[in-house]
């Protein structure tokens, strides 16, 4: 504000094309898509440069904004997938679903592997009997278990695949495995459909009852894999450990500052994210929210007080301790900015969980700062705060 750039500008005047503090290429960044379609979504163009200048009566208007980024952190994890004669399928490994969307994404993920609709996949984890898998926690479960599941129906292709290409009573005897694809319980040619034949079909002539594969997926494993889809076959890429990964992303916030009573209100909410492939819009949509209102909370409202006397807090209750309630958000805008990293791992899938709420104090205290003209940097920013700030009628 006092060189008088724009905050998306100066942002981009120091954007970082490598990871500085280890001198490595980026794996993936978007941080300038994500700047782009947040300023565009939100309406930042229409923002009073001048601090403090936008009033609606008693409210004083500011927008702000902030950056996002969080590491992906190594992690390692292995799935177990067992198609059926009967055309269904088996997939486990011993993850957890907090609520995030785990069994329903593992599904959809196993359904493409394996060419076969959702009805007929079972996802079985929260088993310390099953393969292993990590916490659900640092952003690391969304994309190790997908790769794991992946490359475990992938080993199931490979080894349905060169059954049918070795038996000669099949239509896709002495075809290329590279050149077979399945749908909806079914091999055919990619160039021909019309030449295959069901799953149960290649198995019963085998006598096999069913085929297990196995996959152990890992964060920076270097794996590209064209799509989620069956018999994709990813490539390794050797050189992916020299490489810096992140997932990006950009906050965007309109508060409304009560010059009488101090109060602070969010009015508009837009958050645009870079984290790779996406399994599924809707609950990676929902993470988004969630995290974001979590900072919401952090840097509003969210304190714990202690006795200085006694050392006990004094606000150890839903009553005293206060976090956001629907009242105190607005409808919340949410995008993904489409990202192919070929080196995070077998989907290329990014964590989430965190980069939700990395940047959304900043990009709250950024408005508040451009609605008063009166920088507060002690959370949370309550109304007793703001009054002593000076932000008055």
């Amino acid at each position: 504000y006092r060189v008088g750039v724009d905050p998306i500008e100066i942002r981009l005047r120091n954007y970082a094309d490598i990871d500085h503090s280890t001198g490595q290429q980026w794996s993936s960044k978007s941080l300038k898509q994500c700047y782009a379609r947040g300023a565009e979504l939100f309406g930042w163009s229409k923002r009073n440069p001048k601090a403090g200048a936008t009033r609606d009566g008693r409210f004083l208007v500011g927008m702000g904004m902030a950056s996002a980024t969080y590491p992906v952190h190594n992690s390692q994890g292995t799935a177990r997938a067992r198609l059926y004669a009967d055309g269904h399928a088996v997939v486990q490994a011993g993850a957890t679903d907090l609520g995030t969307g785990t069994y329903t994404v593992m599904t959809q993920v196993a359904a493409d592997g394996l060419g076969l609709p959702m009805e007929k996949v079972r996802f079985e984890l929260g088993d310390t009997n099953l393969p292993t898998a990590p916490n659900s926690g640092g952003s690391v479960a969304g994309g190790t278990v997908s790769s794991s599941v992946f490359l475990a129906c992938q080993d199931v292709w490979h080894k349905l695949i060169k059954i049918a290409v070795l038996d000669k009573k099949s239509p896709l005897y002495k075809a290329k495995p590279e050149d077979v694809t399945a749908e909806k319980g079914r091999l055919f040619l990619k160039k021909d459909a019309s030449k295959g034949e069901p799953f149960a079909d290649v198995m019963k002539r085998a006598d096999l009852s069913d085929i297990e594969g196995s996959g152990a997926g890992k964060y920076g494993s270097g794996y590209e894999a064209a799509s989620a889809a069956a018999n994709a076959d990813p490539a390794h890429k050797d050189e992916a450990g020299h490489h810096s990964m992140h997932s990006f992303g950009a906050h965007f916030c309109e508060v409304r500052v009560d010059s009488e009573l101090g109060t602070i209100r969010i009015s508009k909410w837009v958050s645009v994210i870079g984290a790779g492939r996406v399994l599924n819009a809707q609950t990676a949509r929902s993470q988004i929210i969630g995290g974001a209102i979590f900072g919401i909370g952090s840097v509003l409202m969210e304190e714990t007080v202690r006795d200085q006397n006694y050392s006990r807090y004094t606000n150890a209750d839903l009553a005293s301790y206060h976090v956001p309630v629907n009242a105190d958000i607005p409808n919340m805008t949410v995008e993904f900015v489409e990202e192919h990293d070929p080196y995070i791992n077998a989907m290329g899938v990014k964590g989430i969980g965190e980069i939700a709420l990395v940047g959304v104090a900043a990009a709250v205290a950024n408005a508040v700062y451009h609605a008063t003209g009166k920088r507060l940097r002690d959370l949370p920013l309550t109304p007793d705060k703001v009054m002593m700030a000076g932000v008055a009628s």
